[in-house]
């Protein structure tokens, strides 16, 4: 149970979110006792009861919901905490692959994935996340670093912001594109905007990135204060000369208003 985090990515950039009520950890069984059940009197098994006929549903949207967070929250963190060079997209021929089976789709570029490590060598690193076009095919988009074995080729072409479109050589699956990261911050949140409930509902109990094994991770520190200390903490962060942003969101948990406000700072 904690009511602060504070996210450190190794690259003097820090995250502190500051909760207004506890966040719970621990395993789902530890909370099964809020729920109500009730024993059938021949067997003695216990059965959810079940007040509102579109409980159900509402599970559903809620563990999908839940799942895409935790999606985009770890795709989050593993894009900060990383210098990235190229931003790529990765399209998919559909004479070599089938574009709308994503278990195809995902076999062969993790492939390709892993036979680019060997080519690049250890330090090629790479988070890849798929998007999921309206008539259901697929393609790939992803953040690359120290990868020149890739064979960047100049298209002769430029993007709306006029920078110089790449095309990779080594990518024989179909058509892929790349441009060079100019801003870090803004392709990682970029990255998250393709992990969407659509994208949930149609690959579900699937991976929903490709990460490189030597990518550098956030450290991450939980505590629980009490209410005066934590009002403490956040005026000393908001007086931070070094804050880069802050912002305050508020939203419901059943009928309880609560509040998260994020902290982004930057240390020596």
């Amino acid at each position: 149970m904690y009511n602060v985090r504070i996210k450190n990515y190794g690259n003097g950039q820090v995250q502190t979110a500051i909760y207004s009520h506890p966040v719970y950890t621990g395993k789902k069984a530890e909370y099964e006792s809020t729920k109500e059940f009730e024993t059938n009197p021949f067997n003695n098994e216990k059965t959810l009861v079940i007040d509102d006929f579109d409980y159900f549903e509402k599970e559903h949207e809620r563990s999908v919901l839940n799942s895409m967070k935790r999606s985009k929250n770890k795709i989050y963190d593993l894009t900060r905490a990383n210098i990235w060079d190229w931003f790529v997209t990765l399209t998919l021929n559909p004479e070599k692959v089938n574009r709308y089976d994503y278990s195809d789709c995902t076999k062969k570029v993790s492939q390709w994935l892993k036979n680019m490590q060997k080519d690049c060598g250890l330090d090629f690193k790479y988070v890849v996340v798929p998007e999921r076009h309206k008539d259901g095919a697929y393609h790939f988009h992803g953040l690359f670093s120290q990868c020149g074995n890739l064979d960047f080729v100049f298209s002769g072409h430029y993007d709306k912001q006029k920078r110089e479109i790449y095309n990779i050589g080594k990518y024989k699956l179909g058509w892929a594109t790349a441009t060079k990261v100019s801003n870090n911050q803004a392709a990682t949140k970029y990255m998250t905007k393709y992990v969407t409930k659509d994208l949930m509902e149609h690959t579900k109990n699937k991976k929903k990135y490709w990460a490189s094994r030597n990518l550098n991770v956030p450290t991450e520190y939980t505590e629980m204060l009490d209410l005066s200390d934590a009002r403490l903490l956040h005026e000393e962060l908001v007086s931070f000369s070094d804050i880069q942003h802050y912002k305050s969101i508020g939203y419901e948990v059943g009928t309880a208003r609560r509040n998260v406000s994020y902290y982004e700072t930057i240390e020596e």
